[in-house]
C-alpha cells in the first residue's frame, strides 16, 4: 500500500484553501481583466458538478442528514441546471449565475474560516 504523506483531512484543508482561491480568480479574470462570465460559469458547473456527482452516487445516504444538507444539494442541482442551461445558450438571467457564484464563494470562505479556525482532528 502506498503511504501518502497528507491525510484526508490535509486534502480536504487543501481543495478548501484551493476551491476559495479559484473563486477569487474567477472573479479578477472575469470582472477585472476580462468582462466575461464564462470563469464564473465555469466554476459554477465544477463545484455543483462535483457534488451532484457525489450525492448521485450517495443518493441513498441523503435521507440520514439534516435538512440544511438537503438544501445545500437542492442548491448545487439548481446550480447545475442553470449553468448547463447557459452554456448551451439558453436564456439565463446573468443575475441568477453571478448569484449562485457569490453563494459559492460564501460557502467556500465560511468552510475554509471554520477549517482553519478550529481544531479538526477529524473531518472524514
Amino acid at each position: 500500500m502506498i503511504d501518502f504523506p497528507l491525510d484526508m483531512d490535509d486534502i480536504v484543508k487543501a481543495i478548501a484553501v484551493a476551491l476559495l482561491l479559484a473563486h477569487i480568480g474567477a472573479l479578477a479574470w472575469s470582472g477585472w481583466l476580462r468582462k466575461g462570465i464564462a470563469p464564473v460559469l465555469a466554476l459554477n458547473l465544477l463545484v455543483s458538478g462535483s457534488v451532484a456527482i457525489y450525492w448521485g452516487l450517495h443518493i441513498a445516504e441523503l435521507g440520514n442528514y439534516i435538512e440544511a444538507v438537503w438544501t445545500f444539494v437542492a442548491f448545487e442541482f439548481v446550480v447545475l441546471v442553470t449553468s448547463l442551461l447557459a452554456v448551451f445558450r439558453l436564456r439565463v438571467p446573468q443575475a441568477a449565475i453571478w448569484i449562485e457564484f457569490v453563494a459559492h464563494a460564501l460557502m467556500t470562505a465560511a468552510a475554509v474560516l471554520f477549517i482553519l479556525t478550529f481544531r479538526i482532528t477529524r473531518l472524514i
